[in-house]
């Protein structure tokens, strides 16, 4: 399909073109203006398109200047009822530079093109002046065997047609849309596309620079380098090439000499069928060992195997798109047309829009003034450097991307003027971006303050890492809020966290999060999930209305749950199973579960025995609390009444001036203070919460 839509496309291209200023002469009649034999002086676009119908030549000591904009179409010939193609046989020097937006095409003539449909272009001990530039090269080079004179024996004929055969050496079991022997031309910013054999066959002593070209979709190699050859092949895209996408030719039992000096650097070489290199190609090509400047992996000489990600390359599109590899991918450079003076691979620039962030961050500060940011990539920020963002910013994801913090972020908005992190989709849904992701081995200290992230998939993912998350808003994630992961241990306090679905905050693995003053509504899963033997200081939080439990404890996770207010959650408050037993004090446990779910305040199992002081359970169906299927409360130590709370409906759980709940706490730091706590998020132990 995908080489029947590019078939298609250049049949519509052969129809339209063919078209022009013919009045109403049939565009299956005419399919430009023929051409053969010798060509010199200038090949000017006023002729164009042009139809070879029969074998073009530049002879030796002259020059073909093609112009801009050309397009030369490659008939087929029938002689004695057997189809021959047509080749465009080069002794001389061809000068061949379009331009970005007037390419020159070498293309079939055929009504129906396909693969092989002419012989190529063969540039023979031809001039190293020889150049192409902006070019495309579409349906040349068929299958099978060519013959080349041997020129140490038999010289060229100037006027030859047929190779001729000289012993098995001179077969050329492989060439290209253009074939080089003995000759070194420029080669810059060419499409090789959909053609029959390699893209580019570099033979005998062949040196060409070939840059920022693109060579996909042919059916041998992409780049074919003979023993003898050495080019320079810099800063190309060669994908989905139905052979390899270098292939180097080595003698049997020969020390291939290229070994140390072969140019090949900053290609993407990527999705080829029989491999990227050939079991012959240098020691290194291909082995992933480095990371380049975009912290992507490649092999030494900076040569990558990720996706391009072209724009459309079926119909032969091969813009990059955001999230392509490919970008920025090339050594520094003076005076590149975007803002990170790092050459793109492939031939055309991708040019960065006003606030558009992709792949590294590069700034140490995102400003108000220069606001929305847009990342269009998974995009990290470097270990050791610090991104700060002001006040009023806001942060807008494209796409399924992360932005990964492998430094620190210090994000400081204001209660009026909150950062801001979400989608850039009009009408986001939860998991539409990926989240924070603050991964093992990187820069501890970030802040994050009146900062809300929403619609990602985890809102901030932590390991090993600490972070102060204060006053800021989670919400819609369609998996966790935050997750503290493998010994995180971050501080999260006064925040809001709003209908995540898993969880509102996850910790595992070791995790010793700080999660105080905040306040967790909604949401299908749990409000806090602990697990994996993390120590979790649950203190001072509203929980309400979680679909299934406001906290899980299991497996010897938590260690405090104090002062918090569980509310109306749907199974029970406070769950503890899997020899869970934190020390539980000064809560209040209110309405959760209905007749059909829990309808209890808290429930511990297998091994958990938490320590339950000074806390007000009310309006539960079943009991206030389970341990170990034991239904038994200490109301001489805990209380059952209604905590009085200041206005319910509107979601005020302060208490009211006659509330049980006032001074029936003790201190949970000492047991033999006997200073009365009120009960409940509200009741603030004599310490700050921020600290």
């Amino acid at each position: 399909m995908q080489r029947l839509l590019s078939f298609l496309l250049i049949v519509t291209i052969i129809f339209v073109v063919g078209c022009e200023d013919l009045g109403p002469v049939s565009s299956y009649e005419y399919r430009g203006n023929p051409i053969e034999g010798v060509q010199t002086g200038v090949l000017t676009l006023d002729g164009s398109p042009y139809l070879v119908t029969d074998t073009l030549r530049i002879p030796a000591g002259q020059t073909l200047t093609i112009e801009a904009g050309v397009e030369i179409r490659f008939d087929t010939i029938i002689e004695d009822e057997i189809e021959k193609t047509i080749p465009f046989e080069i002794r001389g020097k061809i000068i061949a530079n379009g331009l970005p937006e007037a390419p020159i095409v070498f293309t079939s003539g055929l009504t129906y093109p396909s693969r092989g449909d002419w012989d190529g272009i063969w540039l023979l001990e031809a001039d190293d002046e020889s150049s192409f530039e902006y070019c495309e090269f579409l349906f040349g080079a068929r299958y099978g065997n060519r013959y080349l004179h041997n020129p140490d024996i038999y010289g060229f004929a100037p006027d030859s047609v047929e190779w001729e055969y000289s012993g098995t050496d001179s077969v050329l079991w492989d060439y290209g849309s253009i074939t080089l022997h003995k000759t070194s031309p420029t080669i810059k910013r060419c499409t090789f596309w959909a053609g029959g054999f390699s893209g580019i066959h570099c033979g005998t002593e062949a040196n060409p620079v070939v840059e920022n070209c693109v060579f996909y979709d042919n059916a041998g190699h992409g780049i074919y380098v003979h023993n003898t050859a050495k080019p320079e092949v810099r800063y190309n895209i060669i994908s989905e090439n139905d052979d390899y996408g270098v292939f180097f030719r080595q003698l049997p039992n020969v020390l291939d000499p290229r070994m140390d000096d072969v140019n090949l650097d900053y290609n993407i070489v990527w999705s080829n069928f029989s491999g990227e290199f050939n079991q012959t190609s240098p020691v290194g090509f291909g082995r992933i060992t480095i990371r380049n400047a975009n912290l992507d992996s490649c092999d030494f000489r900076y040569n990558l195997r990720l996706n391009p990600a072209f724009k459309d390359p079926i119909i032969g599109d091969f813009l990059l798109t955001a999230e392509s590899a490919a970008i920025d991918a090339g050594p520094p450079i003076d005076g590149d047309i975007d803002k990170t003076a790092r050459i793109e691979l492939g031939i055309w620039p991708y040019i960065y829009r006003p606030g558009e962030i992709r792949r590294i961050i590069e700034v140490d500060r995102f400003e108000k003034s220069l606001s929305p940011y847009y990342i269009t990539s998974n995009t990290t920020l470097p270990l050791g450097n610090t991104l700060t963002i002001e006040a009023g910013v806001e942060i807008l994801v494209e796409g399924l991307y992360q932005l990964r913090a492998d430094g620190r972020i210090i994000s400081e908005g204001t209660e009026s003027n909150p950062v801001k992190f979400t989608s850039a989709f009009e009408n986001p849904r939860p998991g539409s971006w990926v989240g924070l992701i603050f991964n093992a081995g990187g820069d501890n200290g970030s802040i994050l303050r009146h900062t809300s992230i929403s619609f990602a998939r985890w809102g901030l993912s932590l390991s090993e890492r600490d972070a102060k998350i204060d006053y800021c808003t989670i919400t819609q994630s369609d998996s966790i809020g935050i997750l503290c992961d493998n010994f995180s241990a971050p501080e999260i306090t006064n925040s809001l966290f709003t209908n995540n679905a898993v969880a509102a905050i996850q910790c595992q693995n070791n995790s010793s999060a700080i999660i105080r003053g905040n306040r967790i509504s909604g949401g299908a899963g749990y409000g806090i999930y602990a697990k994996g033997s993390s120590r979790p200081i649950i203190e001072n939080n509203v929980i309400e209305n979680v679909n299934v439990v406001g906290v899980r404890l299991e497996n010897l996770s938590g260690i405090r749950v104090i002062n918090n207010t569980f509310s109306r959650n749907g199974y029970y408050g406070l769950y503890c199973l899997n020899n869970s037993s934190p020390l539980v004090q000064n809560n209040i446990f209110f309405e959760n579960g209905d007749e059909l779910r829990g309808g209890i305040g808290l429930v511990a199992e297998r091994s958990s025995d938490p320590g339950i002081l000074y806390n007000c359970f009310y309006g539960h169906l079943k009991n206030p609390v389970s341990v170990s299927d034991d239904t038994n409360l200490d109301i001489d130590i805990n209380l059952v009444a209604a905590p009085q709370f200041s206005d319910l409906d509107t979601g005020d759980y302060e208490l009211e001036a006659g509330s049980p709940c006032v001074g029936y706490g003790r201190n949970p730091d000492d047991p033999n203070d006997n200073t009365p706590f009120d009960l409940g998020a509200h009741g603030v132990p004599p310490r700050d919460l921020n600290q």
